[in-house]
């Protein structure tokens, strides 16, 4: 059985589908501001070391060109001093290589053994008009390696050594003014003719302003590999570090996922736990599961309740009990397995009906604490009732189809024979034994005509016309119209009604009466051992829903072996009764929707009561029978049998 219920887990597993979304988010996020700021931090490093060199180089030309300005005929030898310390810088893992570029990207003076190379295409913002010891830096790659191009532009001196048309202006320029400090003398004028070539650029390999050369950039490339390979350690490890936290963090939302429907799960196991506990106390039949060795392992509410002992109030706990202890445990017990066999029992006043099953062997996951077999109980006692109620109802329907055939052939015929056996006890009045004949057939005749009455009241459908009707009233009449019979057969009677009026049809009501106060009277009479006068008590008093009134006698009793029959047509105990009165009393009681009860001891008297329910109940029934079809009989007795079996039974 699946029971439908509401998804509450729901919100919590969106939360934690969200929670890690974000994260995830978040951590890539993270880590690429990390890698970014990491890069950044290398360049800035790579490019601060790059500065430095290259304000180192720039100096070692400087010196260089100082160095010339004290032997200017040396001036050709600036190409290779400077390719000399550019290859001996070189030489370092960090330096790749250093060269003076013209602003086309040609190489002056290189590191590089091949001196064409390498050829660069130096940026348009670098070869306009950037001031001279500037420096920049960019990224580039050479032969598959990343390196760090940094470059500056050399001062118009440098310029003008590293250029090969303007280093032979420049020799040009020094001869002619060695040839004029030879005219004027070398004694003491020599520091003052060097300082005014000197000045104020400290002279023409010095003087920038005196010379106009085209701009040459120093440039150095740096090896970024080494560098740039802990940045990718940094940047893998930091991937690495990322990865692993989602990767825990989809482990921990997985186990979240499977915790939350797991606890799901088990709530849905705890809700359908408690669904079929309830679903089980609160059938109408008993379930009972049994041990291997006949021990009571489980029951339900219905079952302890039916297997109760009667009169007990309180519902007993029968687990742990031995199933062979009750007295259809031996039969009941006995599984079959070949198909359903319901057995029914007798058992502390209910019929109860009993299948006995084994458990599936093929299932694996029965736990066997639980029992070994099943136990189906279902109380018929109410169903049962119904039944014989219903067989009764066919039965005096058959009665009715028979009387109501036989009536009119059997009255008209009694009716002749009647009048000619009073003619007779007329005319043979005092010739004896004659007129005792005579008097004895016009008895009989009487006795034969009640027996048809009877059997068409039984056969004829009679409408009910209920009203409030005083007992009292009720009470009198019938004092009235018996007391010669209560004269003859010495009884005295004793009504005691009390103030509450009864709901009835009156007429059904006083033919009730009259038929229990007439048995009464009868089995008062036919006893000869009874104290006399006999006692007819009638008394009534209010109950829930209704009204009870109650004939009591203090005769001999009724036979026990008639007590469950004394409803059925022609079931008497009396020599000369037709066994009638009681099925028109039922049948009457069921008309009204009420009931009739019978309270009976050897010895002790009986006690008969009948019970009228109120006008809101009795409105309900709009056109209720006495008796009728087989159709309307078995309709009564479907409504009225189970309170008829319930009060027999208390």
């Amino acid at each position: 059985m699946e029971v439908h219920y509401s998804g509450r887990e729901k919100g919590p597993l969106v939360a934690l589908v969200l929670a890690l979304i974000v994260l995830g988010l978040g951590s890539l996020y993270l880590t690429w501001r990390s890698i970014a700021h990491q890069r950044e931090i290398v360049q800035d490093h790579m490019i601060m070391t790059g500065a430095s060199i290259l304000r180192g180089v720039d100096n070692n030309i400087m010196r260089i060109v100082r160095s010339l300005r004290m032997n200017p005929q040396a001036t050709p030898l600036f190409p290779a001093m400077a390719e000399d310390l550019f290859t001996e810088l070189a030489k370092s893992e960090d330096i790749l290589f250093i060269t003076l570029y013209d602003k086309d990207g040609k190489p002056l003076v290189t590191s590089e053994k091949d001196k064409t190379k390498p050829v660069l295409a130096l940026p348009d913002n670098v070869t306009g008009e950037i001031e001279p010891g500037r420096a920049w830096h960019v990224m580039a790659s050479f032969d598959k390696q990343a390196v760090l191009i940094s470059g500056l532009k050399v001062r118009p001196s440098v310029a003008a050594l590293s250029s090969p048309s303007l280093r032979k202006n420049l020799e040009t320029e020094l001869a002619k003014r060695r040839g004029l400090g030879r005219g004027q003398g070398m004694g003491q004028n020599m520091g003052q003719n060097m300082g005014q070539g000197m000045r104020p650029g400290m002279g023409p390999l010095m003087g920038s302003e005196e010379i106009d050369a085209p701009p040459v950039f120093l440039v150095i490339g740096f090896n970024a590999e080494k560098h740039l390979a802990q940045f990718r350690q940094y940047r893998r490890a930091a991937t690495y570090q990322t990865g692993y936290v989602f990767l825990a963090a989809v482990v921990l939302w997985s186990l979240a996922f499977a915790y939350l429907r797991r606890r799901g799960e088990g709530r849905k196991l705890i809700r359908m736990e408690r669904f079929q506990n309830k679903l089980l106390d609160n059938m109408p039949d008993g379930l009972v599961t049994l041990s291997e060795t006949g021990r009571v392992m489980a029951a339900n509410r219905s079952a302890k309740k039916l297997l109760a002992p009667e009169g007990e109030d309180t519902v007993p706990e029968i687990i742990g009990a031995d199933w062979r202890e009750f007295s259809f445990g031996q039969q009941a017990g006995e599984v079959h397995h070949t198909s359903y066999e319901w057995e029914q029992f007798d058992y502390q006043g209910r019929q109860l009906e009993i299948l006995s099953l084994p458990f599936q062997a093929s299932d694996v996951d029965a736990a066997p604490e639980l029992g070994q077999r099943l136990v189906l109980i279902r109380d018929r006692t109410e169903i049962r009732s119904l039944e014989e109620d219903l067989n009764e109802a066919k039965r005096l329907a058959a009665i009715g189809s028979l009387a109501a055939g036989v009536a009119h052939e059997v009255r008209n015929p009694l009716s002749s024979l009647r009048g000619f056996a009073q003619l007779f006890a007329t005319k043979l009045k005092g010739q004896a034994p004659l007129d005792q004949y005579a008097a004895t057939m016009v008895q009989e005749a009487d006795r034969l005509n009640r027996v048809v009455t009877d059997l068409l009241y039984l056969a004829r459908p009679r409408q009910l016309a209920p009203l409030e009707t005083d007992l009292a009233q009720v009470g009198e009449s019938l004092r009235q119209l018996m007391r010669f019979d209560f004269e003859n057969k010495r009884t005295e009677p004793h009504f005691e009604f009390g103030p509450e009026p009864v709901y009835a049809d009156q007429d059904a009501l006083r033919q009730v009466l009259l038929n229990l106060i007439s048995n009464a009277l009868d089995a008062i009479a036919g006893c000869e051992e009874c104290d006399k006068p006999g006692h007819v008590t009638l008394t009534s008093a209010r109950g829930e829903g209704g009204v009870w009134i109650t004939v009591d006698d203090d005769g001999p009793g009724m036979d026990p072996n008639l007590t469950d029959d004394v409803f059925k047509p022609f079931v008497t105990g009396k020599k000369t009764g037709t066994g009638l009165g009681l099925a028109i009393v039922q049948n009457i009681m069921r008309a009204h929707r009420g009931r009739v009860t019978i309270d009976s001891r050897p010895g002790e008297g009986t006690r008969v009561r009948v019970f009228f329910p109120d006008g809101e109940e009795l409105r309900e029934i709009d056109d209720a029978v006495l008796m009728g079809s087989e159709e309307g009989a078995a309709e009564v007795a479907e409504e009225t049998g189970a309170e008829i079996a319930s009060e027999e039974a208390r």
